[in-house]
């Protein structure tokens, strides 16, 4: 079978060399599905807590935009058949907001609410997925897209929730997107494979959308929607004029380039020389073709060559050999990346100075300021440029600003030149244990009197080192890590760079407990609160098994409680700047069973038991036939409700026991 092939441009020094030809076959389509009844519903529970601000390698764009373009682009469309519903948890443990109820409606419409979020706070991860459960239909299909930066905050089991979700409805599953983590924390995992749904990990900004869209398509499947593809030939193609080229028949040389092993396929013309060498050619060597497009293809005689191709100041090359019968192959992989600019001046100052605006960029390392690598009278634009380090400048007048970026091999980045603006470089040193912190978060604030506290947040990233492009002005500028913050005030002017170095005196409390093992061997559950003295206020709490906490230095109480009755465990600690402090608590508590049974030792059921301490208040109450916890040391009264009859008595706990109280109904 041959394939209609139309001819490239010759470039005009080498017209009539050779034939060539830009190759072009069948494409797979794709058959929109009619409009159906819905067959069932896809939900996406969105994290908006103030983790959510933060930013992921290789973009400038916070977590929560580049997971809310990825979903508006891959929700389906109203034909599809699945409704589409969006629920936001946070901020704090208490709000959840059904953003948009299940309906047949386009995914981006579904997604809109996003467009105006405000992350802030804590993430109930656990009671935005229980609110999620109630809207959904019984007996209908359903899935749902968990899209988050962490596990739950607010103390709640999420592994438990799943648990009950894979009981009572079974058959939906949990799809999780973590967004920032490569390995996924042992909540957002469970709620994933408990449920039998998938985990997909979005450790970085081109991550994101993959992750999401493969989680969509995931979720279709599991609600049976398939799309239908078939085969077609594209007719365009046959109209236009050109050479037949049989796939299997004369040698011929087919080439295309990409960015970055891997990267986006290259759309903009490349200049390719070939030359009748195995080796890299001379400079002063004729190539035997030279071609300025993005692809071609073209007849060309059996033998070893080296073909070279440039796209801007990116350059490849290799040596290619083209048998006897069919394609030679080659794909250039050009080490480079795409770099969009665009420089916004202030239109008064420039039209008073008339002075046009200027792009020069050169290598960052290039201390003797030599000839720039490319200048570009355009106040914006598009360059390709090989991977490294360069430092970008835009001028216009008076004005001028400068920002360094790198570049890296199949990344496209986005650099805004604000003449009218200056540019702010923050970091922070806040050694712990002669170690630098992690997790820092920086804020830049300005006055605002309509505000609550008289000021208004312009800017957040949590970057070890952000730069701002901000209008000139007076900022409150803060850094923060955990609980510990310190804050300065900066100047800045139009066109002007200021660098700032925030002290952050900051020490970390890791914390644990040795806390017996309950019923079956499983570890207890533990919260964990921490306490500011002098004066006294809660801070934080946590649930994980052994946390760690970022503190200013200071006096605190952290306090552990234990299980789901009245275990406590408690220490004062004096934290100062630097240092690294952990703490082990120790746990005074007694493992009681309780049993009843009548007076021939049979067990009795029916039971509800109500266990209360010195002080009168009930610690424990439970329908369990025979149950068994942790309880503190000290004296115990028992009530017992059986079928039999009640039955009282009282037991006593001391630290260490691991004892089983009896109780007989008469």
């Amino acid at each position: 079978m041959s394939v209609n092939i139309a001819a490239p441009r010759k470039h005009a020094a080498r017209a009539g060399i050779a034939l060539f030809a830009v190759a072009a076959g069948a494409i797979v389509a794709t058959t929109p599905a009619p409009a159906q009844q819905a067959t069932g519903s896809l939900i996406v529970v969105f994290d908006s807590s103030g983790s959510m601000w933060g930013n992921l390698p290789g973009s400038s764009a916070t977590k929560f935009e580049l997971a809310r373009a990825a979903l508006a682009e891959s929700l389906p469309r109203t034909d599809s058949g699945v409704k589409t519903g969006l629920v936001t948890f946070g901020p704090g443990c208490s709000s959840i907001n059904v953003a948009t109820a299940p309906g047949l409606r386009n995914g981006s419409d579904t997604v809109a609410p996003l467009q105006t979020l405000n992350p802030k706070s804590k993430g109930p991860v656990v009671a935005a997925i229980e609110q999620t459960t109630s809207l959904l239909e019984d007996g209908q299909p359903a899935a749902l897209l968990l899209v988050a930066d962490g596990p739950d905050n607010c103390g709640r089991d999420l592994c438990a929730l799943a648990q009950k979700i894979a009981g009572e409805r079974p058959g939906m599953k949990i799809h999780t997107i973590g967004l920032g983590i490569e390995q996924a924390p042992p909540d957002l995992a469970c709620a994933s494979s408990l449920t039998k749904g998938r985990y997909f990990s979005a450790a970085s900004a081109p991550d994101v959308a993959t992750a999401i869209a493969a989680a969509t398509d995931v979720a279709l499947l599991d609600l049976q929607i398939q799309p239908k593809p078939r085969l077609v030939e594209k007719p365009a193609l046959a109209q236009r004029p050109g050479l037949q080229i049989d796939p299997k028949g004369a040698p011929h040389l087919s080439v295309s380039a990409i960015l970055g092993s891997g990267g986006e396929t290259v759309a903009k013309p490349v200049r390719w020389r070939l030359y009748r060498s195995s080796s890299p050619p001379e400079p002063d060597a004729l190539p035997v073709l030279d071609v300025l497009e993005p692809r071609f293809a073209v007849p060309m005689a059996a033998g070893e060559y080296y073909i070279k191709a440039s796209l801007g100041r990116a350059k490849f090359g290799q040596a290619v050999k083209i048998g006897e019968a069919g394609a030679s192959n080659v794909q250039a992989v050009f080490d480079a990346g795409i770099v969009k600019f665009s420089a916004a001046a202030d239109q008064q100052a420039a039209s008073e100075s008339g002075a046009a605006t200027l792009i020069t960029v050169r290598q960052a390392d290039d201390t003797s300021r030599s000839a720039p690598l490319i200048v570009s009278p355009y106040p914006e634009g598009e360059l390709i440029l090989p991977a490294g380090r360069y430092e970008i400048e835009a001028a216009s007048g008076t004005l001028e600003i400068k920002r360094v970026i790198d570049v890296a091999a199949g990344a496209r980045q986005e650099v805004k030149l604000a003449l009218n603006a200056g540019e702010l470089v923050l970091s922070a040193q806040a050694p712990i244990a002669g170690v630098q912190a992690k997790n820092l978060e920086f804020t830049v604030s300005v006055d605002d009197p309509d505000r609550p506290g008289g000021r208004r947040q312009v800017a957040r990233s949590a970057a070890q080192a952000p730069v701002f492009d901000l209008p000139a002005a007076t900022y409150y500028v803060e850094v923060r890590s955990g609980l510990a913050s310190t804050s300065d005030r900066i100047a800045l002017g139009a066109g002007k760079r200021v660098e700032k170095s925030l002290i952050l005196e900051a020490g970390r409390l890791d914390v644990e407990t040795d806390a017996p093992l309950g019923e079956d061997s499983r570890p207890q559950p533990i919260v964990y609160k921490l306490y500011q003295l002098d004066p006294l206020r809660a801070l934080a709490r946590s649930s994980q098994r052994s946390p760690s906490f970022v503190v200013a230095p200071g006096r605190y109480r952290i306090v552990a409680e234990i299980g789901a009755r009245n275990v406590k465990a408690a220490e004062e600690i004096q934290i100062v700047a630097g240092q690294a402090k952990r703490v082990s608590l120790g746990v005074l508590a007694g493992d009681v069973r309780l049993n009843v049974s009548n007076e021939n030792g049979t067990a009795l059921g029916g039971q509800f038991w109500e266990v209360i301490d010195a002080a009168g208040s009930v610690v424990w109450r439970t329908q369990q036939r025979s149950p068994r916890g942790l309880l503190a040391p000290g004296r115990y009264s028992v009530r017992c409700e059986t079928r039999k009859g009640l039955v009282e008595g009282t037991f006593e706990v001391t630290a260490g026991d691991t004892k089983t109280v009896e109780f007989r109904v008469q």
